[in-house]
């Protein structure tokens, strides 16, 4: 870990140079050039926004000072291995303005910077053209400068450098498949971000609970100021707070309604970022019925918990996320069977693999779940590097994030849900295969979605989601209740 986030730049130049083969076998000079996010302001006006550093920029450099940038060079010996030791990461602060610091503050120097991180160097004060490389050791050697598609050298210091090649091709792609295997530096970092957000979670458990929250914006409230009180300022992105029927909208962010008079579900999708790592949790918690789940919710949770389990007893290097999504219809399905919403209809006597494999393709069970298992989770909340060949157009599969094999340091949200949503549902209101008068006594429930952050290992998985915070019906209700504490 002493070498964040210089192993970053490792790990991108070994990339850069296999997405470009064979060329990238020959001797030549890499050289990398990027720009840190800048303060904005909201329109037209001077109201700056809040300060977000752009996340390929935040893990190659591990800096959230705005207008800094970076520099990676690379003298390649040629072959397929790359040398650690001569690749050479700078990070530029900008010069200091007198007039910033009046309002904001001294920014950090250089040296209190470089008790925490590990780069070849860090300098003040840059100009774009203090920010292309020099000429090479090896005067005969081609300079090749990779940077982003949005940024473009200037002619004349291009001309003043021997002419190098400029390339967009790459640079992009490489972060992507970089940032996707987390090091142990970022697995400790996501691991905080999971325990605040568990945490936050809990403490909104015990809260609805005690009947002290009347609301969602309560509710987003209390969430929110937990996180800003154990050190994660931001929330990975805006909180969700679906109570009842409101819980059937996927991304439901208006958290605007006071809780329904009836008993129902609080469905609650927030996850707090600390040091811009994300986390990314749901639960769901009894509202009303004295702190307990009513049967139709304890059913439909209770399916939704037997999704995510056994979508757990496959997540391993190597598995397939398609075949997962694939066994989440298959277990809804079944257990939509078995508590009488989904039923044979015409197909009368047939087995239940047949009757399952017809509401699959008649896309019942994408009324009820129409979004991905999952996604990759890191600096982002769905993060880079799931969809190199884009996204699919099956059915099943349209919605997903992730469509790459599994791998050891991957880090995935498994995140299964059962959803009662008139709109999504409008295509099969005449459907042989759905008990209409059994499901209008679930419209109530909402939605349910049970979500874990889960890091691959060598043989299976580590839920970075601590294990402390409720998920079965029985611990939920063993805090909502007051049995424990």
């Amino acid at each position: 870990m002493s070498a964040y986030p210089l192993v970053h730049s490792h790990l991108l130049v070994k990339r850069l140079l296999s997405l470009n083969k064979p060329k990238s076998l020959a001797p030549a000079l890499h050289y990398v050039y990027m720009v840190g996010e800048t303060v904005q302001c909201r329109h037209d006006t001077d109201r700056e926004l809040p300060f977000r550093q752009e996340s390929n920029f935040a893990w190659l450099s591990g800096c959230d000072v705005p207008g800094s940038a970076l520099t990676i060079a690379y003298e390649h010996d040629g072959g397929a291995e790359i040398d650690p030791a001569k690749v050479h990461t700078t990070l530029w602060l900008p010069e200091i303005d007198d007039a910033e610091v009046m309002w904001c503050g001294l920014p950090p120097a250089p040296e209190e910077l470089a008790k925490s991180l590990h780069l070849t160097s860090i300098q003040n004060g840059w100009t774009p053209a203090a920010l292309y490389p020099p000429k090479p050791h090896d005067s005969a050697l081609p300079t090749i400068i990779h940077t982003l598609p949005t940024t473009r050298p200037p002619t004349s210091v291009m001309a003043s450098i021997n002419g190098p090649t400029h390339s967009t091709d790459y640079l992009l792609k490489a972060l992507h498949e970089a940032r996707r295997n987390k090091t142990p530096k970022e697995v400790e970092l996501l691991r905080k971000a999971s325990e605040i957000t568990g945490g936050a979670h809990r403490e909104l458990m015990r809260q609805v609970g005690l009947k002290s929250l009347k609301s969602e914006f309560e509710a987003e409230a209390d969430f929110v100021s937990y996180c800003i009180k154990h050190g994660a300022k931001n929330q990975a992105y805006t909180p969700i707070m679906g109570a009842g029927t409101s819980a059937g909208t996927l991304h439901y962010i208006a958290n605007d309604r006071t809780f329904p008079i009836g008993p129902t579900l609080l469905l609650v999708d927030a996850g707090a970022e600390y040091h811009n790592y994300c986390a990314d949790v749901t639960r769901c918690i009894p509202l009303g019925n004295g702190g307990k789940f009513t049967k139709e919710c304890r059913e439909i949770y209770e399916i939704v918990l037997e999704m995510q389990l056994k979508a757990f007893e496959m997540i391993k290097p190597g598995a397939d996320w398609e075949a997962i999504q694939r066994l989440m219809h298959d277990v809804l399905a079944r257990g939509l069977l078995r508590i009488g919403l989904f039923k044979a209809g015409p197909l009368g006597s047939a087995s239940e693999d047949e009757v399952v494999a017809k509401l699959i393709s008649e896309g019942l069970t994408s009324a009820f779940y129409p979004h991905g298992v999952g996604h990759l989770l890191g600096l982002d909340v769905h993060d880079v590097g799931g969809l190199p060949e884009g996204r699919s157009s099956e059915p099943l599969l349209k919605y997903l994030r992730l469509r790459v094999p599994l791998e050891e340091g991957f880090v995935v949200t498994v995140e299964p849900g059962c959803y009662f949503n008139e709109h999504l549902f409008a295509p099969h209101v005449n459907s042989e295969f759905v008990d209409h008068a059994l499901l209008a006594k679930y419209k109530y429930v909402g939605g349910v979605r049970i979500e874990d952050n889960l890091l691959v290992t060598k043989n299976g998985y580590d839920n970075l989601t601590p294990s402390w915070l409720p998920k079965t019906v029985a611990d939920i209700e063993a805090l909502t209740t007051g049995q424990s504490s």
